[in-house]
């Protein structure tokens, strides 16, 4: 962010009589970098589109056939930048025995892409780890759906819809204990420390031996994935609104709202 648009930003914040958050850590990151009260912020988690949903196996093995990829694959879907912890991704990858799936990295390329191929390079990970590149999001339900598991191993989120996506089609997910990404997983998914190469290797390998482990990550995925509801956003998104209109409504009358 651009120190104009950083002040800007502040400046809002500041203005506004509530700030809506997409997370918990989002709130907290508000209250600590710029001082607001607690009180005047609302937490809003985002919902989860009605197109990711579990789809029938003999449509995702046609999908793997056109797409060229096996049938079991582990997946990545994000921007290649460095907040993504790509390159991290790749090296716990390198430590999986080279009879396993392949790592298929879905997404754009984001500012200092080039480390992630470069480190690709670096451990011989051609054809193992396979980039697909920026994919319509139309087709992200298929590549949840037909991915072994989701791994996310994020340094920072705001929200992080990707693992919420990932559940909601009752694919595995793999995720960060970084920001806001255990507010989305919860209990659900394995949740391990982002810097932790090891721990992320370990993670990926027990979840591609255990076929009762990824059924019973499924099952809980899709469970936690339906607390969270665009109606459910919407009712609380309104919720802030007339709170602000009260606060609005107060100040006119001489009065004042506790925050």
């Amino acid at each position: 962010m651009c120190i104009r648009d950083r002040f800007l930003g502040e400046r809002s914040v500041r203005r506004a009589r509530r700030v809506i958050a997409v997370s918990q850590s989002t709130k907290d990151d508000l209250i600590k970098h710029y001082g607001l009260p607690a009180g005047r912020v609302d937490v809003v988690h985002h919902g989860v589109d009605e197109a990711f949903r579990p789809l029938p196996a003999d449509e995702m093995a046609a999908f793997c056939a056109r797409q060229g990829m096996p049938e079991r694959f582990l997946l990545f879907v994000g921007t290649l930048e460095p907040r993504k912890n790509v390159v991290r991704l790749v090296e716990a990858y390198a430590r999986l025995p080279r009879s396993c799936p392949p790592l298929v990295l879905v997404g754009g390329k984001g500012w200092f892409y080039e480390e992630v191929f470069r480190r690709v390079e670096e451990l011989g990970l051609e054809g193992r780890v396979r980039p697909a590149g920026y994919v319509p999001a139309e087709d992200l339900p298929c590549w949840y759906n037909a991915a072994e598991a989701l791994v996310y191993p994020s340094l920072y989120e705001g929200f992080g819809l990707p693992p919420l996506e990932a559940m909601a089609c009752g694919t595995p997910v793999i995720s960060s204990t970084a920001s806001s990404l255990p507010e989305v997983v919860g209990d659900a998914g394995l949740l391990v420390d982002p810097e932790d190469v090891d721990a992320l290797a370990a993670a990926m390998d027990r979840v591609l031996a255990d076929a009762g482990l990824r059924e019973r990550m499924r099952a809980a995925g899709l469970e936690r994935a339906r607390r969270f509801t665009w109606e459910g956003a919407a009712r609380k998104t309104v919720d802030s609104y007339r709170r602000a209109l009260a606060r609005q409504g107060a100040a006119a009358g001489g009065g004042t709202e506790g925050v």
